[in-house]
């Protein structure tokens, strides 16, 4: 998909200078003469670049709010756009509703015109949007969508300040150390050095450890950069990758995090996609493709085989060792009453409280953890610097 700046000369020669998204050339020049218009000129950019692709996920979530409000109230799909198109705050959205408001007005479907924009609107919300179109309940797929991109935002501001507190204490820790053994340490070192007293050998230690800072404190950045791309490097290998993102889970305190945030994630997107009527295995393809650890996401794709195999999906599920029991026994309990939705729908409000524990529970221990590793380093620095200036003033005395 291209986004066009064109030229054209409309019925009245007069000129016209605007914006289009098309495969190609040629349907830019269909869809102009569609408009009563004829090409002049042309330049093209990559939609994917990011006219649409930074959309905010509060513009995404009003859009769909706006759509299903109007469509309760009985306005058309087109007439929603339109307003939208006119009315919206951001200038990206506004110019994202032009773009669809044209496909529309040219003949294409609400969910034909969405996959112009991938990198706005993914494939399961616009399989549920085309599964709306085809029953008539449109506002039922635009309330799905909602809840769906709101959960996601809440799973992902969860995950980010269960990393953010963590690293900030530990930047913190690394600062104070810095600014103590590049800065107070030499000062006080260098007097203690002076008075050519036989120095302890935890102050030696400390006057060794503040050398190698002053002197190769880069080391210290390299080394977790160069650490960053030998993991990304081996990373591109499938297999190394699959065996990097088993061992992420496995890691203590933050393994089962992640597991119960997969976990979720899955079930969420099950039940969304299978809500949209589709079928359980177009489900599994569906969900494993949100899920970012690529030993859970090869997992669910063996269940998909498995299950095109005639396996039941509880066992296929259960053998795999990555999914918690309760996401096996409520797949087991959809399986057997027949209502899937609601079962998976009991998962994902179980873990959204179970996340939000665990998550606690890890800031909760971390931060104590850093505030006692920085008091050691304190008390190190102030038992070497000044258990000799003590002895050094006692024996003046």
């Amino acid at each position: 998909m291209f986004r066009y700046r064109y030229k054209a000369i409309d019925q009245n020669g007069k000129t016209v200078n605007g914006k289009m998204s098309a495969e190609n050339p040629a349907e830019l020049l269909t869809m102009l003469r569609a408009n009563s218009l004829e090409l002049i000129s042309y330049s093209q950019d990559k939609v994917g670049g990011g006219l649409f692709s930074k959309i905010k996920t509060a513009d995404l979530i009003s859009i769909f709010v706006h759509l299903e409000q109007l469509e309760k109230a009985g306005v058309s799909i087109i007439d929603s756009i339109a307003d939208l198109k006119e009315n919206a705050d951001s200038i990206k959205v506004r110019n994202l509703m032009h773009e669809i408001y044209e496909a529309i007005k040219n003949g294409s479907l609400f969910s034909e015109s969405l996959t112009k924009h991938p990198h706005v609107f993914n494939k399961i919300y616009i399989g549920l949007i085309a599964m709306g179109e085809k029953t008539g309940n449109l506002a039922n797929a635009f309330a799905s969508i909602i809840e769906d991109i709101k959960w996601n935002n809440d799973i992902n501001r969860k995950t980010s300040k269960a990393i953010r507190g963590p690293m900030f204490g530990i930047l913190i820790m690394f600062i104070v150390l810095g600014v103590m053994t590049s800065v107070v340490v030499p000062k006080v070192t260098a007097f203690l050095t002076a008075q050519s007293i036989d120095l302890p050998g935890m102050t030696v230690a400390l006057i060794a450890f503040s050398d190698f800072m002053k002197n190769y404190w880069y080391i210290m950045i390299i080394i977790p950069i160069v650490f960053y791309i030998i993991i990304k490097i081996l990373q591109t290998s499938e297999k190394l990758a699959i065996k990097i993102d088993d061992l992420k889970i496995k890691v203590p305190v933050f393994g089962p995090i992640i597991k119960k945030i997969d976990s979720a994630k899955f079930c969420q997107f099950f039940a969304l996609t299978f809500r949209s009527g589709l079928g359980v295995l177009d489900c599994l393809e569906s969900a494993s493709g949100v899920i970012k650890n690529k030993a859970i996401k090869r997992s669910i794709i063996q269940v998909k085989d498995q299950v095109s195999d005639g396996q039941s999906m509880t066992k296929s599920i259960s053998a795999t060792g990555y999914f918690p029991s309760l996401v096996v026994r409520m797949f087991k309990v959809g399986e057997e009453s027949g209502n899937m939705e609601s079962a998976l729908q009991n998962i994902k409000f179980f873990y959204d409280r179970e996340i939000n524990d665990s998550i606690d529970k890890i800031v909760g221990m971390i931060q104590p953890t850093i505030t006692l590793v920085m008091g050691l380093m304190i008390a190190w620095i102030t038992i070497a610097v000044f258990g000799p200036i003590y002895s050094t003033f006692s024996n003046i005395q």
